[in-house]
């Protein structure tokens, strides 16, 4: 019946819960009363209590579970030091303590002890003094927290949270981890990876502006590693799009996350971090949804480029071939003006020099116009002695009104001409 008895209570222990058994205090002889022992044995089991919550699945055991979980002819006043461990291991509990009461002088001394079952391991401790056992309650209910603590510490579970999105949908740095509604722990954001945990009920989020949010509990056991790997739905919306192309629509391929999903005009239901692209080849375009909280996008988008029709390149031809004519004729123009300019440049200095020429011979022709005055002069008042005398004043009177007039004609002619130079050219 005892085998039974004790088989039923394992059984009605949870699964995957961390087992905290507290025995009763031991005391020196005449040191407790056994009601002061049980009452004190009745706090520690309190602050185990608070120190390790039931929410993380740590259970503290009864004084009842552990006395019908005691092998035969065993009481909970047998066991200390060492006999804890086995005792621990007898009632399948992970973690044991019990206190030990003595006295010294006129103080009562506590010695607490916590042991981990598995390794028979001496987990922590703590020693007080008091003058009388109220004093001594308060010493345990002080002490006994950061005892029970050693627990948790050792019993930490793992969580490997890799949460699954889909390709080319959103950024990973849009992703946000929470766990028990926070963000960060410690001023280190949560993220991928693997992350220590109480063992227990803990709460797991998570959210991306892609996507649909997620929230559930996950169970950290002590000692294991639970994998969070949640595939996250992306968030969708409808989507019309048209393509034009100098204020006329053009027909152009749709791309989908880089896969070909159609033509414009182009109407479908895709996630709404979806990147789209629009055009052929080379002249392929990204095309902007501002989605902003709607389920439904009408857009229609102006293309930059387009890869042109037979129409429009035989139009382009014509107008490139118009271009190439103006250009022509602007250059023939500015030839024009540059050979005018060059003339301009020599002509004026030649037409200036000419006309000085010009003034020079006038000159001269009116210095020889003098010079035959004079002759005249002279062979209308001479005497001569003979015919020879008088024809050679004569051919002097000649030659000077000969050269008077070739002069003339000369610096003429140059002025005239450079006249017409400066003035044409």
């Amino acid at each position: 019946m005892k085998t039974i008895l004790k088989i039923l209570a394992i059984l009605a222990l949870p699964a995957f819960a961390t087992h905290v058994a507290v025995l009763e205090t031991i005391a020196a002889k005449d040191a407790l009363s056994l009601e002061e022992k049980q009452y004190l044995t009745d706090v520690l089991r309190s602050e185990a209590v608070k120190a390790l919550p039931a929410e993380h699945n740590y259970v503290i055991m009864t004084r009842e579970n552990i006395i019908t979980m005691l092998p035969p002819g065993k009481t909970l006043e047998d066991c200390e030091g060492e006999c804890l461990v086995e005792t621990g291991k007898n009632i399948a509990a992970d973690y044991i303590a019990q206190g030990h009461v003595g006295r010294l002088g006129d103080e009562l001394t506590i010695t607490v002890e916590l042991y981990e079952t598995a390794g028979n391991k001496l987990l922590g401790s703590f020693i007080s003094k008091a003058q009388n056992i109220a004093t001594l309650e308060s010493e345990i209910r002080q002490k006994s927290q950061e005892l029970f603590l050693q627990i948790i510490a050792s019993t930490f579970g793992t969580l490997d949270i890799q949460p699954i999105l889909k390709k080319n949908i959103g950024s990973e740095a849009d992703l946000v981890i929470k766990i028990d509604g926070n963000a960060s722990r410690e001023g280190r954001k949560y993220a991928r990876g693997t992350w220590d945990f109480a063992p227990g009920m803990h709460e797991v989020e998570f959210e991306h502006r892609c996507y649909e949010p997620q929230k559930f509990k996950v169970n950290v056991q002590s000692g294991k590693t639970t994998s969070v790997s949640n595939t996250l739905d992306a968030i969708m919306g409808n989507v019309t799009l048209t393509t034009n192309f100098k204020g006329t629509f053009r027909e152009v391929p749709v791309f989908v996350n880089g896969v070909k999903a159609g033509h414009t005009p182009f109407t479908g239901r895709l996630p709404v971090c979806s990147k789209f692209e629009v055009g052929e080849d080379e002249f392929r375009e990204t095309v902007v949804m501002e989605w902003a909280g709607q389920q439904k996008l009408d857009v229609t988008h102006n293309l930059n480029k387009a890869k042109l029709t037979a129409e429009e390149l035989r139009a382009d031809s014509l107008a490139a071939a118009e271009r190439m004519a103006e250009q022509q004729a602007a250059e023939e123009e500015a030839r024009i003006v540059a050979a005018k300019e060059r003339r301009v440049s020599i002509a004026k200095p030649v037409s200036i020099a000419m006309m000085v020429l010009g003034l020079a011979s006038v000159g001269i022709g009116i210095y020889e116009n003098t010079v035959g005055n004079d002759e005249r002069k002279k062979y209308d008042d001479a005497a001569f002695d003979n015919k020879e005398e008088f024809n050679d004043q004569w051919d002097k009177v000649e030659s000077a009104r000969k050269k008077r007039n070739i002069f003339y004609g000369i610096g003429g002619g140059l002025i005239g001409a450079g006249a017409v130079v400066y003035f044409v050219f």
